[in-house]
């Protein structure tokens, strides 16, 4: 009996998510994963010929806007750590991120972030000085299952070996400023985790700016209306929105788990291809992305549900 593909794209997710391993303090998570999964397409298809650190300004600045109201007045030593874990986790992250993409292409450059939840384990690893070998395992199990999805053939070619380091360089700055994050004290974040993040993304746009400032002023006027609604969604709410819900989902679950969600808009991107944008998959290798990911959460033991 044939099986449509999209039914196993669903009965994968629902695997993941219906585990008992998947805590229920997920949710924030869980959301973002599938708005990142949407927005996949959408920067593919909509926004490849704009310059790509002015995609990144221009989506730190929505970011920076939507919070802007929410500012309250913090320590100095406050302000500016945020404002330092901000320019690392959004703003370094984008500028290598996007640099990548001059050396090459976009499904080589999603396979690679698919190291992420290894970085997260072992940046925690290190600073607690302490790193369990299930939770290395756990990582590398979602690692090796969001590459597998994603995995399409590597063609050599001039440059390669540079975009690889600047996807890593991205994928750390990424893990560095989730577990930085997770790691501060309730104290500092006062009455309001928002006012906290809209200094985040202020250092994120001090990074972007420099590069992204020039290249808007030569590019604005050929921007067509939609991709300014486009480019306003992914800063207000792809950016915004979900980097505030992924970083507020972050401090309430175990790092461990915190690591093998940073994949799991791998195989979320995969069933919205097939479901909306009706792209093909390699069924194999989808399924056995699926069940790696799905044993990566099954590896970790149930009690660290509450350890968060």
């Amino acid at each position: 009996m044939h099986v449509p593909d999209y039914m196993l794209c669903v009965v994968g997710i629902d695997l993941v998510f219906l585990s008992p391993y998947a805590s229920a303090r997920m949710p924030a998570l869980l959301l973002t994963s599938f708005i990142w999964a949407l927005s996949f397409g959408l920067l593919g298809n909509c926004l490849s010929g704009l310059p790509a650190s002015f995609v990144a300004l221009a989506r730190m600045a929505g970011s920076f806007a939507v919070f802007l109201p929410f500012v309250r007045k913090a320590p100095l030593s406050h302000a500016v750590g945020m404002m330092g874990i901000g320019a690392v986790q959004f703003g370094g992250m984008y500028l290598f991120y996007i640099a990548a993409f001059h050396y090459l292409p976009s499904h080589q450059v999603a396979l690679f972030t698919a190291t992420t939840p290894i970085y997260v384990v072992l940046i925690d690893g290190l600073m607690k000085k302490n790193l369990p070998p299930l939770h290395l395992a756990a990582a590398i199990l979602a690692a090796m299952g969001g590459a597998g999805i994603l995995w399409k053939g590597y063609p050599s070619g001039n440059g390669e070996l540079t975009g690889i380091v600047l996807v890593q360089l991205s994928n750390l700055c990424f893990a560095a400023g989730q577990i930085a994050y997770i790691s501060l004290k309730n104290s500092w974040f006062g009455r309001s985790e928002a006012s906290c993040f809209a200094y985040a993304y202020a250092g994120a746009l001090l990074v972007t700016l420099p590069s992204g400032l020039p290249s808007g002023l030569a590019c604005w006027q050929g921007i067509s209306t939609v991709q300014w609604w486009l480019l306003a969604y992914l800063g207000v709410i792809a950016s915004g929105v979900c980097f505030f819900l992924w970083n507020y989902g972050a401090r309430r679950v175990t790092p461990v788990k915190l690591a093998i969600m940073n994949n799991l808009k791998i195989p979320l991107a995969a069933m919205t291809s097939l479901l909306l944008f009706r792209e093909h998959s390699n069924m194999f290798l989808l399924s056995i992305g699926y069940l790696l990911i799905l044993a990566s959460f099954l590896i970790v033991p149930i009690s660290l549900k509450n350890d968060a």
